[in-house]
């Protein structure tokens, strides 16, 4: 399937030309009016010791961007034209295993995901086990229809499982111990953990198979995500922008065999290595331990359970910037704010449960640069939030003309944190400045209440989360004890910034 041909009801890759050039007016009216009701303020006398701390603040994290964008630029144009070069495929693995999660999708979802995983696996022409977990008939009919027509061209056998309501870790992990206990895998098996909402591009297996054929410490990589949105203009610049910074991160991390996660959308694995029984009960039964929590059981975040598996056993990972798969997007119901948050709530719980762990490896095991970055992303989310709540700060003593520099200030750094990830990615739209700023700021503050709830997990798409029944007392201090370091830490927060502005 030619993937730049797809059309799917209701869902879109980018904004008709005119909502785009819609954007540009707004934003550029929105900074002129801005503008004139700040000349027509008087001035005020600024602290501007404050003004430094805030910049020595910013030049560490703009100095660390920068160090980003030379990493990424020299390994996607660099060195990985040459891993490529010498990854192309002499021979094929002796099988391809797939394991395809599909909940709830709808069958203008589901028709063009098989059409083309079935296109791709006959261009192949290499045996191949596919295990579908459904929650829908509908899903069934397709994708039977669907390999019928493939059992002509290649060796498939099709496995189908029930989604039983109690997770998708749970469903991934039974589905790669049927596997496993179907018959062994050779040691050239690759398998393939993919969402049942993502298309394919013709010659991917033959590119990721290329690349563990030729590097045998190579445990497992992932690819480019192109997401199609079913939702408003605001929604689909919001994933765009998010994909951008994916992108610029992840080809940074690559250069010393890295990634940040084994994406659930798409990623590849050495088999004899994904179908160890280590690896099934880490993604069924991952936990994680809080000194006041104890034991937590991980219910969301299986692409970070499968990632840490294969960076604590010190296994190459690597992102193929070049390869692209398109993810059918389709967000939870309600308003862009309500979601986004909703959304944050899980992505950034996953990544702080797994980040803790992950510095505990420390440097040697985890890489130098990765461990660095793991301690960044701690310290980031409390820098973050200095700027706003010293300009609110500020205002309350030298009024509204304050904020509206704080805004000059964010469309200046923020354009220039856009332009840094364009650089690398080639993705730019207005509205990427003013959604990325808001992911730092509201992501920020997410992140600092998950911080002191970590045990706090929710799917978005199913009805399933994490719940106590226990009511003693030391129950309820621990139930208590989280809201009270939050509100400690926010006002450690405001204290700070006051001390700054003092």
């Amino acid at each position: 399937m030619n993937v730049k041909d797809l059309v799917v009801k209701n869902f879109h890759r980018d904004d008709p030309l005119h909502i785009t050039l819609l954007w540009w007016l707004l934003f550029f009216t929105l900074l002129l009016c801005l503008w004139a009701f700040y000349t027509t303020l008087p001035s005020s006398d600024l602290n501007y010791e404050t003004v430094y701390v805030i910049g020595i603040i910013g030049l560490w994290r703009y100095s660390w961007k920068f160090i980003h964008l030379i990493r990424g630029l020299y390994y996607q144009y660099i060195r990985y034209p040459i891993l490529s070069s010498l990854a192309e495929l002499s021979h094929k693995p002796s099988e391809i295993l797939l394991v395809i999660p599909c909940y709830q999708t709808t069958p203008e979802v589901s028709a063009p995901v098989f059409k083309a995983l079935i296109d791709e696996i006959g261009n192949f022409g290499v045996a191949c086990r596919v295990v579908a977990c459904i929650t829908d008939e509908a899903d069934l009919n397709i994708i039977e229809v669907q390999f019928n027509k493939l059992q002509q061209q290649v060796p498939v056998s099709l496995f189908i499982i029930d989604q039983d309501g109690s997770g998708k870790r749970n469903t991934m992990a039974d589905a790669l111990t049927l596997l496993a206990d179907d018959r062994p895998v050779s040691k050239d098996s690759i398998l393939i953990l993919m969402d049942g909402d993502t298309i394919l591009p013709l010659g991917i297996l033959t590119k990721v198979s290329g690349f563990l054929m030729r590097y045998h410490d190579l445990g497992a990589l992932t690819v480019h995500n192109k997401p199609v949105v079913k939702g408003n203009s605001l929604t689909r610049q919001w994933y765009r922008q998010r994909m951008s910074q994916r992108h610029f991160y992840m080809s940074s991390l690559s250069l010393t065999y890295r990634v940040l996660v084994l994406t659930g959308r798409f990623s590849a694995f050495r088999a004899s290595l994904a179908l160890s029984p280590d690896f099934i009960e880490s993604l069924r039964k991952d936990t994680i331990t809080h000194w006041r929590y104890g034991r937590i059981l991980m219910l969301t975040g299986d692409d970070k359970s499968t990632w840490f598996y294969i960076l604590k056993e010190q296994w190459k990972m690597l992102y193929l910037p070049n390869i692209s798969v398109t993810c059918l997007e389709d967000t939870p119901s309600g308003s862009f704010i309500s979601t986004s948050i909703s959304l944050m709530t899980r992505w950034y719980g996953n990544m702080l449960r797994s980040n803790i762990r992950a510095i505990q490896l420390g440097p040697k095991k985890a890489g130098w640069f990765l461990w660095l970055c793991l301690i960044d992303q701690r310290i980031s989310m409390w820098t973050t939030l200095i700027g706003p709540s010293l300009a609110l700060v500020v205002t309350t003593y030298l009024g509204v003309k304050v904020v509206i520099a704080y805004i000059f200030w964010v469309v200046l750094t923020r354009s220039l944190n856009v332009g840094l990830i364009a650089v690398q990615s080639g993705q730019f739209h207005p509205i990427f400045v003013v959604l990325l700023w808001y992911e730092q700021f509201i992501g920020s503050l997410v992140k600092m209440y998950l911080f002191f709830h970590p045990n706090i997990q929710r799917w978005t798409r199913q009805n399933i989360d994490i719940k106590n029944k226990d009511r003693s007392v030391s129950h309820e201090i621990k139930r208590w004890l989280p809201h009270i370091e939050t509100i400690a830490a926010f006002s450690s927060l405001l204290i700070f910034v006051l001390w700054l502005y003092s």
